[in-house]
């Protein structure tokens, strides 16, 4: 089964912050679906990855993790093998699981900092140094690619598609 994930919908964005400081990206103003299981990326008010608690950026994960896992099971059936795509969310979101961070946080920041504080594992370890920076800049590369605004509408104009698809199937 082939499904072209193109929207007829046209997802509204701007790209003006709401204040000076923010950092605000992907605003949606376009209408959704009342039946809806994506809607934490339909935020009217847009998102700010760099003022974002650790808890919200996970649900947003969890989100995006399920839409790609029904998208692969619509495709390819209830057997269908997570892509890379999919890999690097999971063990993103079980990243974010073991972290115990209050407060709002730079999401990318936040990640760079696990690569550079890997990077200081080079001199006492090597061959664990090599394991963890790997492993940390996959994440650090993922969480760049999930908060940019590009990406991140691609990922919206996709939950829109797969959401009229869906619908037309049970109509």
């Amino acid at each position: 089964m082939d499904i072209n994930f193109k929207s007829s919908k046209n997802v509204s964005t701007l790209n003006s912050p709401v204040n000076s400081t923010a950092e605000y990206i992907c605003i949606f103003t376009a209408p959704t679906p009342k039946e809806n299981p994506y809607s934490a990326l339909f935020n009217p008010e847009g998102f700010d990855f760099s003022n974002m608690s650790m808890s919200e950026f996970k649900t947003i994960l969890n989100v995006i993790i399920q839409l790609e896992s029904d998208i692969r099971t619509t495709q390819r059936g209830e057997t269908a093998r997570d892509d890379e795509f999919s890999y690097q969310l999971n063990k993103l979101a079980n990243a974010i699981g073991r972290t115990n961070f209050n407060g709002k946080v730079n999401i990318n920041k936040y990640f760079l900092k696990r690569v550079e504080e890997a990077k200081k594992m080079e001199s006492s370890d090597f061959h664990s140094f090599s394991q963890v920076h790997t492993s940390m800049n996959q994440l650090y590369e993922t969480v760049v690619k999930l908060t940019s605004e590009e990406n991140f509408t691609a990922l919206q104009n996709k939950a829109i598609a797969y959401l009229e698809y869906t619908s037309k199937q049970s109509a």
